[in-house]
């Protein structure tokens, strides 16, 4: 096999009914990672002893990890099957199943169960 241009570590985060704007059917399969949440920015005012800041920057730091944050998924892609070939398929996709897409200097997709 081809070596990989591009390989993107995914989950299955979606799998649903789907339909086109004349009312035709399909499976949408939905990949994507984890979101990476930005840093969390404080300010203290400027005028805080040096003493009080040292003590309470540390406290605040710990609240958003003591916090239970519910995982945010980013899509990456989405395939859509028709009726027939969700049949066809020998597994079926479902939500959580771990993958590999992986992009061939070729253009090829492959996404492969890990």
């Amino acid at each position: 096999m081809e070596e990989p241009a591009v390989t993107i570590p995914c989950k299955v985060i979606s799998v649903h009914p789907s339909f086109d704007t004349y009312g035709n059917e399909y499976v949408c399969v939905e990949f994507g990672v984890e979101a990476r949440k930005p840093p969390t920015v404080m300010s203290l005012p400027a005028n805080l002893p040096q003493e009080v800041s040292s003590f309470i920057v540390p406290l605040l730091s710990q609240i958003p990890k003591m916090m239970p944050q519910p995982k945010t998924y980013s899509k990456r892609l989405a395939l859509y099957f028709t009726q027939e070939e969700w049949n066809r398929l020998p597994r079926k996709y479902q939500y959580g199943d771990e993958v590999e897409i992986r992009v061939l200097k070729d253009g090829t997709l492959n996404v492969i169960l890990v």
